[in-house]
């Protein structure tokens, strides 16, 4: 269990820089854009693992995103059932409105997202905010009775190990935040602006909740898994 912790770590921390290794052994999926992530096998992997998922329409919690989400252990983290993670190292907005069909398809009874890895790949804002505004719209179209939890983007901390380039992010990473407040308002969802409970002065994501400036650590998970746990009842 504790080899197989370490190496889930490691193999998140490798797919957010833009390299996986399956099972840590088997194979390494390099990518920079967009266009390259679509074509390695991830992303269709996953899916082809979560069109196995079969429940009972409005009985799910669901969680949908990038590696962030993909590495939060719910089970382990989260005292409840009926939890399904459908979260993909590397994904983009783009990506999951690829992939709505199957959130369409299990009918959930509260949608988890977070997703702000299109920024890491200089995806144009005006894009990734049409996008985001697509996913919203869509859910509240195809789940009309789920509660839908839009999560903010959260802080990092040295991104490519310079402060400069921490600025630049946390800039899009601000500016992202208030259109997704701002689009939950007039879409009537829930906006859970988590960044400033996750930052340290600066806009730095707090050290203690991450072990490579970008994904959590335990603690971080726990603490997400505390600001979030109040929702998951009945």
């Amino acid at each position: 269990m504790i080899f197989d912790h370490i190496r889930n770590k490691i193999c998140t921390l490798l797919g957010g820089l833009g390299i996986l290794i399956t099972g840590c052994t088997k194979a390494k999926y390099v990518w920079s854009t967009e266009e390259e992530y679509f074509k390695v096998p991830i992303w269709k992997e996953h899916v082809k693992k979560f069109k196995k998922i079969k429940a009972q329409p409005h009985t799910v919690k669901l969680f949908i995103g990038d590696s962030i989400t993909e590495g939060f252990d719910l089970n382990r983290h989260l005292y409840t059932d009926s939890l399904v993670n459908m979260g993909i190292s590397g994904d983009v907005t783009s990506g999951i409105l690829k992939r709505l069909y199957l959130v369409e398809k299990l009918q959930p009874k509260k949608i988890f997202i977070m997703i702000g890895n299109d920024i890491r790949l200089k995806i144009p804002m005006e894009r990734i905010q049409q996008q985001y505004a697509e996913i919203i719209q869509s859910l509240k179209l195809s789940c009309p009775e789920a509660e839908i939890y839009v999560q903010s983007v959260l802080p990092a901390r040295g991104i490519d190990g310079t402060e400069m380039t921490n600025e630049v992010v946390a800039k899009s990473v601000r500016d992202l935040n208030q259109f997704l407040e701002k689009q939950c308002v007039e879409l009537n969802v829930h906006f859970l602006y988590l960044y400033p409970l996750f930052e340290e002065p600066r806009d730095f994501l707090k050290q203690e909740f991450t072990y490579d400036g970008i994904h959590l650590s335990d603690e971080g998970y726990r603490f997400w898994s505390a600001q979030i746990m109040p929702l998951l009842t009945d």
